[in-house]
């Protein structure tokens, strides 16, 4: 007899490799460079949002640097001003998989995150204009400090975001937060899947093809960066202990 877990092993062993019929179009491998490439990446050193409590660097330097296990995003609170780094991707991409190998710092504050956004905001050109959340946000994985091993998985639109009762979300644990995990992205036309050390995490289909339910139809572009506090972060405040912060990644990939 064939218990379930038997059976759902059986499944997972023949689904597809979200990469089987893609093409590898990007890739840094931050373990064997030693400098951040300005025709793949643009430090943001705009406004932050959600009360978060850094300024992000304008370039490389003591917030932005390499060792042999990558591209290290450094915190620092220097003098009560505290730094830190935002990255764009400077091409942006339609449907895919995504994929970063990366770890977290923990400890009451830090906010480090792997995310997209519709490269609308930054470049309109003829379409309409769209703001935040009616863009559309991918978060392909989310961490807050005060709660290191529970990583957040989540779309934002205008029909579903944190600010409304209904969300498009889900949480998943790890045993150990101070390891590098690996975060996944399916994008499809019909469907986007996340994926958390090679496991389906969690599945989102387009139930109704509106645009306020799923601007996932536009090229995003990737960002790293590592928030200080904020109405999420800092919730349960800043520890003054956490700096600096490190918030370290091995690779960026994309296969479409």
């Amino acid at each position: 007899m064939i218990t379930l877990t038997a059976l759902t092993a059986i499944v997972a062993l023949f689904q597809p490799s979200p990469t089987a019929g893609r093409h590898l179009v990007f890739v840094n491998d931050f373990t064997k460079t030693k400098g951040i490439s300005l025709s793949d990446w643009k430090f943001d050193d705009g406004p932050v949002y959600n009360d978060e409590k850094e300024k992000y660097a304008s370039g490389p330097g003591e917030n932005a640097f390499f060792t042999r296990d990558g591209l290290v995003i450094q915190a620092l609170n220097k003098d009560n001003k505290i730094t830190s780094t935002r990255l764009q991707s400077v091409k942006s991409w339609r449907y895919g998989y995504f994929e970063a190998v990366a770890k977290v710092p923990t400890g009451n504050g830090t906010w480090p995150a792997f995310w997209m956004l519709n490269e609308r905001l930054r470049n309109q050109g003829d379409q309409p204009k769209v703001d935040w959340p009616g863009c559309g946000e991918i978060d392909i994985m989310e961490n807050v400090g005060y709660d290191p091993k529970n990583f957040h998985f989540s779309l934002h639109c205008a029909d579903y975001n944190w600010m409304k009762p209904k969300q498009r979300t889900k949480v998943v644990g790890v045993t150990d937060p101070t390891k590098f995990h690996k975060f996944g992205l399916d994008w499809r036309p019909d469907s986007i899947v996340f994926y958390l050390d090679g496991k389906e995490a969690y599945t989102v289909k387009k139930d109704v093809d509106t645009f306020d339910a799923w601007p996932f139809r536009d090229p995003f572009y990737i960002i790293l960066n590592l928030a200080i506090g904020g109405n999420w972060g800092g919730s349960k405040g800043i520890d003054p202990k956490i700096f600096p912060s490190q918030y370290i990644i091995k690779y960026v990939k994309v296969w479409q």
